[in-house]
Parts: C-alpha cells; structure tokens; sequence
C-alpha cells in the first residue's frame, strides 16, 4: 500500500530544492543561460521558481499540516 503523504513529503522536497535553486539562478546573475538549444530567460526562471514555490508548499500542506 502506498503511503500518498510520504510520497509527498518527498516531492514537496524536490519541489523546494527546485524552487531554491532556480531563485539562486536570479541572484547569481548568471542568466540567460543556453541549454541544449533551450535558453532559460531571466522572466522563464522566475516563473519557474514561483511555480515550484507553489507546488512545494502545496504539497507541505498536504504532507505535515492536512489531517
């Protein structure tokens, strides 16, 4: 049986480490970055790091705070 809120709490793990490093990316300025004919925008990182931001404390939520 799958336990979905320890599922979670690793996702919500990966999710923030995502989210950190793409706001060190922003703080570094190191940006636009070229990538496998992808370049990573300074306007595409933040939306990105917000995203993750967001789904990370989705899942914390879900995770430790949800009965």
């Amino acid at each position: 049986m799958i336990n979905w809120k320890e599922v979670a709490k690793f996702a919500s793990g990966m999710a923030a480490f995502n989210a950190i490093g793409h706001f060190a990316f922003g703080l570094a300025g190191v940006l636009p970055i070229p990538w496998f004919g992808f370049t990573l925008t300074q306007t595409l990182n933040t939306i990105s790091a917000i995203v993750s931001a967001i789904i990370a404390i989705i899942l914390i939520y879900y995770a430790w705070i949800k009965k």
